[in-house]
Order: C-alpha cells, then sequence, then structure tokens
C-alpha cells in the first residue's frame, strides 16, 4: 500500500491494523516500527485500529497516540468475544451501551474517526453519535 502512495502522490490515506495486544499487529510486527516506516510517507492522514477486542481498546489507542501526532481512527468489534474452535461469537454483558461508554477514553487517546467493526449494529453507531 505504501508503494501506492510513491506511485500516486496526489492520493491521501490512512491505515488502520489489528493488533495481537496494545503494541503488536497480529503478525508479532511491533506496531511501533510500523507508524516509524509510514512516517515517510506525508500522503498518510490518520492511523488507526480496527477488529479489536473492546477491552483492549483504549490501551491500544494511548499506545499508538504516544506514536504519532496524526489523527487516530478506531472501530473495534462489538464487545462480544469469537470462539475459533465452535466459530460462534459469544455475548458478555451490556453490548450497545459498553461501546458509547469508551467514547471518552477514545476521544482523549486521540481518536477523532470512530465506529465499529465485528458484530457492532446500527444502534451501536447510533449510541456513538449521540455521545459525541
Amino acid at each position: 500500500m505504501a508503494e501506492l502512495l510513491t506511485a500516486y502522490p496526489r492520493a491521501r490515506a490512512w491505515f488502520s491494523f489489528t493488533l495481537r495486544d496494545s503494541e503488536h499487529l497480529s503478525d508479532g510486527t511491533p506496531l511501533r516500527d510500523v507508524v516509524a516506516f509510514l512516517a515517510g510517507y506525508p500522503q498518510v492522514v490518520a492511523l488507526g485500529i480496527n477488529c479489536i477486542a473492546l477491552e483492549n481498546t483504549t490501551a491500544a489507542l494511548q499506545h499508538l497516540h504516544g506514536l504519532t501526532v496524526l489523527p487516530l481512527v478506531v472501530y473495534p468489534n462489538s464487545g462480544e468475544h469469537y470462539d475459533a474452535v465452535s466459530k460462534t461469537w459469544h455475548h458478555h454483558g451490556e453490548h450497545c451501551a459498553q461501546l458509547a461508554d469508551y467514547l471518552p477514553q477514545w476521544q482523549a487517546a486521540g481518536a477523532r474517526l470512530i465506529g465499529g467493526c465485528c458484530r457492532t449494529t446500527p444502534a451501536d453507531i447510533a449510541a456513538l453519535k449521540a455521545r459525541s
């Protein structure tokens, strides 16, 4: 993707990552290394995280915020957990209210574009909008 930015210098992009934990991409690459690499591309207008467990989102945003001055993007999963063995989602506690409850923390950590990924619903997005 970064090579495309070189080929198309007028293009703008944001990059979003799935994470293993708050400091590493899913493949184990340190988030710090990726952010440093992308700093060489002035067309990158935001960085973010997606498809992340709801309870890990704030720590990951805080870490990312410490690595860049760019606006942050976040679209976590609903708060439900996927069991890869049974191939089913499991609900833990209040679904819609929990997603919106994190909004102040995410904004404080630099998130400016906020949405939802796996198992989020229009009601989740409406709750985020109502609180913003």
